[in-house]
């Protein structure tokens, strides 16, 4: 596992379970108060992370609802007695696992931290990015080298104006936690996205798109 800090705010990367996918548990160092950013893969991982922290995470910001991302909510839930924050237009979650809807601009208190919620469509209809101090925990939504998977060219579109004017807009030393593989920043990703807009593309492209090679 990997720890990083940014003030009070501290993080624990576990995993990869599930398809690939990183394990984020935040802390607030202050109060020790803390919450899961996902719930991928086999509960014991996440568990795991946790108690690196030695912590008892009781939110679960949900970035977007995809199978790989959700596995272990019903789990954590049990365990913990976790909320669950999530977009209420998200696909994917069963009936009765949102506790708690967010809309964009939300703030979402874990101790004395505030996690802002940033609506980001395009991976999914309500892919979700949560930001705190100079960390923002984005799904799948944006990764080193390019945007996440999407369906269509529309998706691809949608999904690349949520990362220029939602994602671009914070400060270029703004670490980038995705849901799967390294973490990068805002600064790296918007000189690999400068590559990628000065090409022409086809109309139809879509699904893995890398800045640099597409």
């Amino acid at each position: 596992m990997e720890t990083f800090r940014d003030g009070d705010l501290e993080i624990v990367m576990g995993g990869p379970t599930g398809y690939g996918n990183n394990v984020w548990v935040v802390v607030d160092r202050s109060t020790g108060e803390a919450a899961f950013i996902d719930a991928p893969g086999d509960p014991e991982t996440n568990i795991a992370a946790a108690e690196a922290l030695g912590v008892k995470p009781g939110k679960i910001l949900l970035t977007h609802g995809h199978f790989d991302h959700t596995p272990s909510i019903d789990a954590l839930k049990e365990k913990y007695g976790a909320k669950l924050y999530a977009d209420p237009g998200e696909p994917g979650l069963k009936d009765g696992q949102l506790d708690e809807a967010v809309a964009d601009g939300d703030l979402i208190p874990v101790g004395n931290l505030r996690f802002r919620v940033v609506s980001v469509p395009g991976h999914t209809p309500g892919s979700t990015t949560f930001v705190c101090g100079k960390s923002a925990f984005v799904g799948d939504t944006l990764f080193p080298g390019g945007p996440g998977r999407s369906k269509d060219n529309a998706a691809l579109q949608q999904e690349i104006r949520s990362i220029t004017t939602r994602l671009y807009e914070l400060p270029d030393d703004t670490t980038i936690y995705p849901g799967h593989g390294a973490i990068t920043t805002i600064g790296e990703s918007k000189a690999e996205y400068a590559v990628f807009a000065a090409k022409k593309h086809a109309p139809d492209l879509s699904g893995d798109v890398n800045w640099l090679e597409s």
